[in-house]
Parts: structure tokens; C-alpha cells; sequence
């Protein structure tokens, strides 16, 4: 596929002129979710870095593909003729900022690498040039077509190599090679397929004998849940195989972390790109990956603990995967494409943050979601905290693109938070509804740091600047569906209400925004109701 990728989203860059207005108004929905944090003591690590091997001789740069044609020529007892011009070039970008690199990863027919792809790679998930510094975003990888526009992106770039390639499919009997460059009826003579071989062999890449050898890529691509103490097979993973240096194919996962490639001659390079049509996963600001082994045989790609930031982009993955396309239970699924930003740490949102102003304006261009991966400095979340963690902002994000920005800013935060636990909780309780939960401490925990019915938690002189921040997180609409009254347990809200449903507060939620307004729903109807009057009656004493 030569480096094209397969999503297609649209290209907004005309809204990179409101970028220096909009950055200003920029708001956080999720200051700081203290009242969601619980640590996690297993000694881990953070992620691989890639390391480069030897360089790799590719049959497919045009010097080698003119020595196949004049081999070829001259074993029939031809003088070639023939001067192969370029049809790709292999060439490199380097960003001078975020907006430069959403610009250059706009165009979605191209598919770049932050790692060169002439080079034999160790597995791993990020690669940094060791010639530029830390902070910057480094050069990125990627093949054009021979005539592409390089220089009307305004950004800093280099040709590496040219390179022939008329087809993807290396069997080709029908495209003829040759100085017109058409797919069939001109030029040598040669067959694309009989000039590949020729290359292929000259090259190294294969030998003589082991020219019509095949077998079939395939790979199975689980993540290990703390919760369920398994290993969960991935569905809608993207894995690519990539071969001959220059070559790329890509299939996602079915329902058993299963992806069939066709037939290959050559041993293929596997790698995770966590994206999609529906979203995208950012890793320090550039696309998220996850780079496999170089091998001719099948991927068995278990992802645990001893890779954080891979298990943490697993559990974001199976968190955007239910919401876009498993069991939403009933919650508004998000009409755009996403993009997610995961990083270990960040002191002033240590678990999530949704950046409503890029949701409505920005779209397709920032990332909308951002979600750290450690709960203080050196101690890392559990997969299962990362998956509800971003349950709970899709739910933000799908609250924002329901109403509108306009509507959405001016609802209250109180009323907001409540909306995303509730849809956090319902959601996390649906994905682990297999778990017993008699036996299983640390999902009740989970449940019930979610659930906030400790709310409105302490106002002690000590504890009042947190109380003050997060007597926003409450349980008022969590009251609304579950059956379970928490006075009974000494806790501060007698809550003896039940029969609601997210499906109905969600659908309804553009008319509330304030808590009279969810008052005025909730008891809309329910003239009378005693119970449904002494919760708003108690909720609204502790709130104001």
C-alpha cells in the first residue's frame, strides 16, 4: 500500500486561523480527578524505546529495479534501453510544532512512521532521532508519489530515495514495465512481476529456491485485564505487516484478536496503529504505535504489565471500541472522529481531561481527550482504571457533540460530572458484568470511587480546598438509576430513588443545566413523589 492509509477523515485546516482564540478559551472538564484515584503497587515499566539495526536493501529503490530490468535485458540478449524513472519517493518531514504536524497528518492517503523504514528495528513503541533535542517532535516517515506537492506544506523536508513501485501486488503478470510507465500494453516488454522477482533476488531479499515459497501472516493480539485476571482478545485493532522495506498491508481484528494477511514471500515486520475511521490515539502528541517483531511466522502479542504505556493504550482502545461500536448501553455514541492523547503524567489532571472548545471547533485537528497513565509520579493505573477513565470522557465528548458547544459551556459542571459518572459507572459495570462481585475486592473499589456516595465528602478546615474542587463529582445521577439507598450504610444522602435509565437522562440532557433543571426532569410526571422530593431537598442543602 505503499505507506497510504486506510481512514479517511475530513481535513479542517481552515479552523487553524480560530487556533490562537479558541486555545485561550480552552477549558478543562475534568480539573483534577482526585476522587477517582487508587494506587497501584506493582513494580512496572513504561514503554520500549525502538533501536535501530542494519540498513535494509529494498528491491524496490529505482537504482535496484534499473539493474533488474538491464539484467533481465540482457539475459534475452538485449542492450536495455530502458531509463526507469521514479514513481515514489522515500522522503522524511520534520514538524516545527503540533500545528505543523497535524498539518502534514492531514493528508490521509499517506501513513508516516517516527522510525526510518530502511532500517531492521528492534520491537518497541516510540522512537526519538537522537540528534534532535527531547522536547521536539522528530522527523517523520513516509512515501509520496513521485510528483507530490513536498514544498507547498511548509515544512522542513528531505528526499532520501527514489523508488519504483507500480503495484502492490508483486504477481502481477499484466503490467508491463517500461519508459511510458502505463499499467498494461507499453514499454519493455518485462512483466512487473518477472522485473520484482529479478530484484527480490539481486538484492538478497529472498533466494532462487526460495522464490515461490509463501506462507501467511497472521497475528492474535490480547491485553491482560487486572480485573477479570485474564487475558482479553482485542477487537478492531489495526495491524500492520510491513515488508520489503516500502510495502504495507493492514486488517483489524476480529471478535478473537484475530488478523489474516494474504500470502507473503518475505518475512513481515507487525505493528499495532491505534487508530481507526472513528478515532485516533496520540502518544506525546504524534501517533500512538506499537511496533512487533521482524519474523515469518504468526504474532502471539500478549500485552501486560510489563509494558504500561502498551497496556494503557489497550485499555483506551477497548474503552473507545465499546463506545463506538460494542454495547453503549444506550448512550449516544460520538458523531465525529476523536483524537486521544495519552501520556504518563500531568500534576494538574493526573487521570483525565476533556478539551471541549477542540470537540466542537477543532475536531478533527487537536486532540479532544487526554488521559495520563500514572496516579503520582512512578506509581502506574491499572488497565481497568485507564478503560473507565476514558469511558468517562467519551461520555464528556459525547455529551458536548449531543448539545452543541454553545449549550454544553453553559451547563453547569456539577451537572456535567454527573452525566460522565453515570455513564462511567453504567458502563464499567456492563463490561465487567461477568465478575462476582463478592469475590472481587478491586472492582467494588473501582464501582465505588465512582459512584461518589461519600458525596459531599469532608469540609474540614484541612481538607476544604478538596472538598471545594470536587463536591462537583457527585452522585446525582447514579441515584437516579441505581437501587441501592447508601443511607443504609451511614452515608450522607438517603437515596431512595430508582427506575431511571442513562438512555433517558442522556437524550434528554440538552433541556438540563443546572440542578433545578434535572430537578424539574426527574420529578416531571412525579408530582408528589416523597422520595424524589427529599433527595433533591438534601442534595441541594450540601451543594449550595
Amino acid at each position: 500500500m505503499f505507506s497510504i492509509k486506510e481512514s479517511s477523515r475530513s481535513c479542517l485546516r481552515k479552523l487553524f486561523c480560530l487556533s490562537g482564540l479558541l486555545l485561550a478559551l480552552q477549558l478543562s472538564s475534568c480539573e483534577k480527578d482526585e476522587v477517582l484515584n487508587e494506587p497501584v503497587s506493582e513494580q512496572q515499566t513504561v514503554s520500549s524505546e525502538i533501536r535501530l539495526g542494519a540498513k535494509v536493501e529494498s528491491p524496490f529503490l529505482l537504482r535496484n529495479m534499473q539493474r533488474s530490468v538491464d539484467s533481465l535485458s540482457a539475459r534475452s540478449g538485449l542492450k536495455s534501453l530502458t531509463i526507469l524513472k521514479p514513481t515514489h519517493l522515500y522522503v522524511r518531514f520534520l514538524p516545527a510544532d503540533t500545528t505543523q504536524y497535524e498539518r502534514l497528518v492531514a493528508d490521509t492517503t499517506l501513513d508516516f512512521d517516527s522510525y526510518p523504514l530502511d532500517y531492521e528495528l528492534t520491537e518497541g513503541d516510540s522512537y526519538h532521532d537522537p540528534s534532535l533535542p527531547a522536547d521536539a517532535i522528530t522527523w517523520q516517515y513516509t512515501v509520496v508519489p513521485a510528483d507530490y506537492d513536498l514544498k507547498g506544506l511548509g515544512i522542513t523536508y528531505e528526499v532520501l530515495d527514489e523508488l519504483y513501485i507500480l503495484d502492490e501486488d508483486l504477481e502481477r503478470e499484466d503490467i508491463s514495465v517500461g519508459d511510458a510507465q502505463l499499467r498494461s500494453g507499453k514499454g519493455t516488454g518485462l512483466s512487473w512481476k518477472s522485473v520484482v522477482d529479478e530484484a527480490l533476488i539481486q538484492t538478497g531479499n529472498v533466494g532462487e529456491t526460495t522464490l515461490r515459497s509463501k506462507w501467511t501472516p497472521a497475528a492474535t493480539i490480547k491485553a491482560y485485564d487486572d480485573l477479570m485476571e485474564k487475558y482479553i482478545p482485542l477487537q478492531g485493532v489495526k495491524v500492520r505487516i510491513r515488508y520489503f522495506a516500502f510495502l504495507k498491508a493492514y486488517h483489524y481484528t476480529d471478535a478473537n484478536g484475530n488478523v489474516t494477511f494474504s500470502s507473503k514471500r518475505t518475512s513481515v515486520e507487525y505493528s499495532i496503529e491505534w487508530e481507526c475511521e472513528k478515532w485516533d490515539i496520540r502518544y506525546k502528541f504524534t501517533q500512538a504505535y506499537s511496533n512487533g517483531p521482524d519474523q515469518k511466522s504468526r504474532w502471539n502479542l500478549n500485552i501486560n504489565s510489563s509494558n504500561m504505556t502498551r497496556l494503557h493504550l489497550a485499555s483506551i482502545h477497548r474503552a473507545l471500541y465499546k463506545y463506538y461500536y460494542g454495547d453503549a448501553c444506550g448512550l449516544i455514541r460520538p458523531n465525529e472522529h476523536l483524537k486521544l492523547f495519552y501520556n504518563d503524567w500531568d500534576e494538574e489532571a493526573p487521570n483525565g481531561t476533556t478539551y471541549y472548545v477542540n470537540i466542537e471547533f477543532f475536531k478533527d485537528i487537536l486532540s479532544s481527550i487526554k488521559i495520563y497513565g500514572l496516579e503520582s509520579e512512578g506509581v502506574y493505573k491499572p488497565a481497568s482504571k485507564v478503560l473507565s477513565t476514558t469511558l468517562h470522557e467519551l461520555t464528556h465528548a459525547s455529551h458536548c457533540l449531543y448539545v452543541g458547544f454553545t449549550n454544553y459551556v453553559q451547563t453547569d459542571l456539577i451537572i456535567r460530572e454527573a452525566l460522565a459518572l453515570a455513564g462511567q459507572w453504567v458502563l464499567t459495570k456492563d463490561e465487567y458484568k461477568t465478575i462476582d462481585r463478592t469475590s472481587n475486592k478491586a472492582y467494588d473499589d473501582l464501582l465505588s470511587l465512582i459512584e461518589c456516595q461519600d458525596w459531599p465528602y469532608t469540609k474540614s478546615k484541612e481538607e476544604g480546598r478538596r472538598w471545594k474542587r470536587n463536591i462537583k463529582y457527585s452522585p446525582l445521577m447514579i441515584d437516579m438509576i441505581d437501587d441501592i439507598n447508601q443511607a443504609k450504610e451511614n452515608r450522607p444522602l438517603d437515596d431512595n430513588v430508582t427506575g431511571f435509565s442513562i438512555h433517558l437522562i442522556q437524550r434528554s440532557i440538552h433541556e438540563i443545566q443546572s440542578v433545578d433543571d434535572f430537578e424539574n426532569f426527574a420529578t416531571h410526571g412525579r408530582i408528589g413523589n416523597e422520595s424524589l422530593d427529599s433527595y433533591f431537598t438534601q442534595f441541594k442543602k450540601y451543594y449550595k
